[in-house]
């Protein structure tokens, strides 16, 4: 292992995130950082305090729970976190919670800015925050989009165009951007990634998961994990549901497992497999499991799916982690002909892709993966040779980079002198 360059960066990444949570973008984040501290730079996470004992407990030490090797500094903000209030006015809680956290996270950033040499986001609030203050912490700051709002004001462009650097999640994201005004900062695009650390032994584990679920051996498992539905939108777990009664001759054979949760959701869907009248006992749904339990999920089935509807999110601003997790478990891929998906994925090289929201679509292009063996075993390896592109370490120096080649004339002395080059970054032991 090589030394780190003696004067890295010294970054503070932003968050308004509550962690632990069950949300993706927690895991996100919690890899990013690792991964900007195995280039290098010296990174301190800011989050809320949140009311959270009770999945704290659960997950226990942070970095465990979320397979982080590589440590790095973690510094909770205090924030009005009420549970009286978030049951008696939820949008009030929200208010308050959020004005907390931005409150804290002024002080913070304005008193230890010295010791700052470069800012880093992902959400509209820290942005909000942040471009305001820019001008006075002479500090870069850079923001990872990966929503595009659904009212964007001019206090949002605004902020966008105070901002050092705009990484995006998707090439689609950067155009609506840059369509919307956001020209003359520089923006990169750096889909999501994946640890391939977390795949290497999965398989063994395959047939004990398989076992758990009760599932027969000679069956064959479409396998969705992913929360089921994201800012309040389903994920096209429906239409999944209904394609089965497009393949009346797979039925008896053809079991699916649903992993992710909210579990509130079952019933609803449940009652759509009545409906069809398909057998129950066809179907699976588990709530969440540990980020280190997810690829062996993945290696107990034979078919993994993305079954995204078409809506504007998804259509254009989403990098789904599942997609790359998918790719690295090999197995074949059955996803929707989404713009988002299709920067990373080809129908026929690395998966099957088919039309949105449509159960006969998804029937066709599961039929075709399990009637040509040696189709689907082409598109698996693909998509594994493919993700060695997309890990988070290959993201984080992407990144790094781009940060780097894009610092500002009026940055202070330490920073610029304590930029990394492309031969300083430091490639941290993968092991």
């Amino acid at each position: 292992m090589e030394a780190p360059h003696p004067l890295a960066l010294r970054m503070l990444y932003l968050s308004c995130a509550r962690i632990p949570s069950e949300k993706a973008h927690t895991y996100q984040i919690l890899k990013m950082c690792e991964s900007f501290s195995r280039q290098g730079m010296k990174v301190t996470l800011l989050y809320q305090r949140r009311n959270n004992k009770q999945l704290e407990a659960r997950a226990g030490d942070i970095f465990t729970y979320y397979a982080v090797r590589t440590p790095f500094t973690l510094k909770r903000l205090l924030c009005l976190d009420s549970a009286l209030l978030e049951r008696i006015h939820a949008g009030l809680w929200f208010y308050v919670l959020t004005a907390t956290y931005l409150c804290a996270a002024a002080l913070y950033v304005l008193r230890h800015r010295k010791a700052i040499d470069i800012i880093y986001c992902r959400d509209i609030f820290s942005l909000a925050l942040l471009g305001v203050l820019r001008p006075v912490l002479r500090r870069p700051v850079f923001y990872e989009a990966h929503v595009f709002p659904r009212t964007l004001t001019r206090f949002h462009v605004r902020c966008l165009k105070k901002m050092d650097g705009i990484v995006t999640l998707t090439g689609q994201l950067r155009a609506r951007l840059v369509q919307h005004g956001v020209h003359q900062v520089p923006i990169t695009v750096a889909h999501d990634g994946v640890d391939l650390h977390r795949f290497s032994n999965a398989q063994r584990t395959a047939a004990h998961i398989r076992a758990q679920m009760e599932i027969p051996d000679e069956s064959i498992l479409i396998g969705y994990v992913g929360r089921f539905v994201t800012m309040e939108q389903e994920k096209g777990i429906k239409d999944l549901l209904a394609a089965l009664c497009y393949l009346p001759e797979y039925q008896s054979v053809v079991y699916m497992a649903f992993v992710g949760g909210p579990m509130n959701h079952v019933p609803a869907y449940y009652q759509i497999i009545d409906e069809l009248h398909l057998d129950r006992h066809h179907f699976r749904f588990y709530d969440l499991v540990p980020v280190n339990d997810v690829a062996a999920y993945l290696a107990a089935c034979d078919i993994v799916a993305m079954p995204f509807p078409w809506t504007p999110h998804y259509a254009y601003h989403m990098s789904p982690l599942k997609m790359f997790e998918y790719m690295a478990a090999e197995k074949p891929i059955l996803a929707t002909r989404l713009p988002s998906i299709m920067e990373v994925l080809t129908d026929g090289e690395n998966a099957v892709l088919v039309e949105p929201d449509s159960p006969e679509a998804l029937a066709r292009g599961i039929r075709r993966i399990i009637e040509d063996k040696t189709f689907s075993q082409h598109i698996s390896k693909r998509a594994r040779q493919d993700v060695l592109h997309y890990t988070w370490e290959r993201r984080a120096q992407k990144i790094a980079q781009f940060i780097t080649d894009n610092l500002p004339s009026d940055a202070p002395p330490e920073t610029t002198r304590d930029c990394l080059s492309t031969n300083d970054i430091y490639r941290a032991d993968r092991q």
